[in-house]
């Protein structure tokens, strides 16, 4: 009588755990969707969502008689400069570059922009900004675009960047 009380009391007993473990993953269920869409609803405030409709401008400090090239790049909000800078590309027939990825930086470094090359001897290259001056502090990959932003280029020297 006692073996057959013990085997019904831990039938009752697994079929109760299966209802409160089923009804526990069910609220996992719901708070995981929850926190997904808050972290959406986040995402949305923090980076924009849609499209980033950027003004990229392309300066020249070594040349007083450079007239600043202006592009209108349109990509998705949070994509890389350099993303920016392909789609530009595409985009654009006058508008070229070159660039070198360095593996052990994760990023790639702006070689020439519009045929026109840093050069170690001169100590010049392209260094780039958003629209108020202040230079990025990333690479070009590591730095995300947002609709309104404003990224320059600007081809310079080494000294006046110390």
């Amino acid at each position: 009588m006692f073996k057959i009380s013990f085997i019904v009391f831990c039938l009752l007993a697994a079929q109760m755990c299966c209802k409160v473990q089923g009804g526990f993953r069910q609220r996992v269920r719901e708070a995981l969707r929850d926190h997904e869409e808050r972290l959406d609803r986040l995402d949305e405030v923090v980076f924009g969502s849609g499209t980033a409709n950027v003004t990229m401008k392309i300066e020249n400090d070594q040349d007083p008689t450079w007239t600043t090239l202006v592009y209108y790049v349109s990509v998705p909000a949070g994509h890389s400069v350099f993303q920016m800078m392909v789609t530009a590309y595409d985009e654009y027939t006058d508008f070229t570059f070159l660039a070198t990825y360095y593996p052990q930086w994760a990023g790639h470094f702006i070689n020439s922009i519009v045929g026109i090359a840093g050069n170690t001897t001169e100590q010049t290259f392209w260094s780039f900004e958003n629209g108020l001056g202040v230079q990025f502090d990333r690479g070009v990959d590591l730095i995300g675009v947002f609709n309104g932003d404003v990224i320059v280029f600007r081809f310079t020297t080494w000294s006046a960047h110390p």
